[in-house]
């Protein structure tokens, strides 16, 4: 004879039975289903449409039994060379005068901030530590603020060029450097890109400062962009650097190729 289920007796004699409520458990799932579906992350498909140029080998159509003809004669071929104390600009070819520079670095303290240091770097001492003044430590590489290269002679003395309050190049209309005070009434150009002409009203206005290597760099970029801006690649410009040229100094000659409008930059390494 089958028993009938076992129901719990309270005091007063009454019976419960055991059934589980699950409205509260319901209830629960119907709020957070939502918000889970509103949370979750979708994968997303992007269709990127791409024409290969047939004539480099990519065409999927066409065997290629050897490596395509180019033909350099019209392109720049431009080509900024680093090394630890010089930078050149070569093109078609050719080089135009190196730039000479001396290195100075500049370090801020990460435990007290007032602490400000520039310090000349020595290419030949390159492992060098610069302490900090007030502490006694060495600075840390990520201490470092800013690498300042500015153009020195052929006797390494730094050369000096007038810059506005604001720290913006003057040239004069040929694009050289402006390297004694200016006058009242003279004409000037401020690097900026295009380039701005000034009538200098008030002298006091221009100071002589340290050339910045990267500023005449830009100068020059800037010149060779107006030269030859209908090159098939006037957009290009290849960095070959040392190996012991420091990363920040790439990236800092990076943006000042980039300010003179070259935005497709390669990087390679100079052969020991």
């Amino acid at each position: 004879m089958a028993k009938r289920p076992a129901k719990m007796t309270d005091e007063a004699g009454g019976g419960h039975d055991l059934t589980i409520d699950l409205k509260p458990f319901i209830n629960f799932l119907v709020v957070l289903i939502p918000v889970l579906m509103l949370s979750a992350e979708f994968a997303k498909i992007s269709i990127i449409n791409l024409k290969l140029p047939e004539n480099r080998g990519s065409s999927p159509s066409i065997k290629q039994t050897k490596a395509p003809e180019q033909n350099d004669d019209n392109k720049l071929l431009l080509t900024m060379i680093v090394t630890d104390s010089v930078v050149t600009l070569g093109a078609k070819g050719g080089f135009l005068p190196s730039l000479f520079y001396r290195e100075f670095h500049k370090y801020v303290s990460r435990e007290d901030r007032a602490v400000e240091v520039t310090v000349e770097y020595d290419p030949s001492n390159p492992k060098k530590q610069f302490k900090n003044p007030k502490s006694g430590k060495p600075f840390l590489v990520t201490e470092r603020q800013e690498i300042l290269l500015y153009v020195t002679d052929e006797n390494r003395n730094i050369i000096n060029c007038l810059y506005t309050k604001t720290g913006e190049m003057l040239t004069d209309g040929a694009g050289n450097p402006l390297k004694a005070a200016a006058k009242a009434g003279d004409t000037v150009y401020i690097l900026t890109n295009p380039r701005r002409e000034v009538v200098v009203t008030d002298p006091g206005q221009y100071s002589l400062h340290p050339l910045s290597a990267y500023d005449e760099m830009k100068n020059r970029l800037m010149k060779i962009k107006q030269r030859y801006a209908d090159v098939p690649d006037a957009n290009d410009i290849i960095l070959a650097a040392e190996n012991q040229v420091a990363y920040d100094k790439i990236v800092q000659l990076m943006d000042v190729a980039r300010a003179a409008e070259f935005p497709n930059i390669a990087i390679s390494k100079l052969r020991s």
